[in-house]
């Protein structure tokens, strides 16, 4: 079950929803003027930014450092009329090693992911802070549609 936000909703109850019920999203930036995307897991919220993890080798980690404006997209649903989800505008950081171990012991499905060799997954994994600007959510499971818009 996910939670109906509503205008009572404050931005760091808004960013909690974020990471979880919600956590996989799409995030997207630019490549060389082009849309870049790419699906992530946020990770964590903390001082009112949301953290994500990649591998340092892969492209999507330099297309977010070259162009550190990104929209975040994420949606829970059943059908259209059982969905709610977000956009979330803001600029995004490399912080390198930063909270990784918090990282890993409050998504405990990472240590099964890199279970071959967590301690070089920890050194190759960046952790990327995003520091959210503006959202916009939308849920299609009340009557009327609600829409709010969070800044931050």
């Amino acid at each position: 079950m996910v939670d109906i936000l509503n205008n009572h909703t404050s931005n760091q109850e808004f960013l909690d929803f974020s990471v979880n019920p919600i956590h996989n999203v799409d995030i997207v930036t630019t490549h060389q003027g082009e849309p870049s995307a790419q699906v992530c897991d946020l990770l964590l919220n903390k001082n009112s930014k949301l953290y994500i993890a990649t591998s340092s080798q892969n492209p999507f980690f330099q297309d977010l450092i070259n162009q550190p404006k990104v929209i975040i997209n994420g949606y829970k649903r059943n059908g259209t009329m059982d969905s709610c989800g977000f956009s979330i505008r803001g600029t995004i950081k490399n912080i390198n090693h930063q909270y990784i171990d918090e990282i890993f012991e409050k998504n405990t499905y990472l240590n099964e992911i890199y279970a071959d060799d967590i301690e070089a997954a920890k050194e190759d994994l960046r952790v990327l802070e995003i520091t959210p600007q503006s959202a916009d959510y939308l849920d299609h499971r009340t009557t009327p549609i609600f829409m709010r818009k969070f800044e931050f």
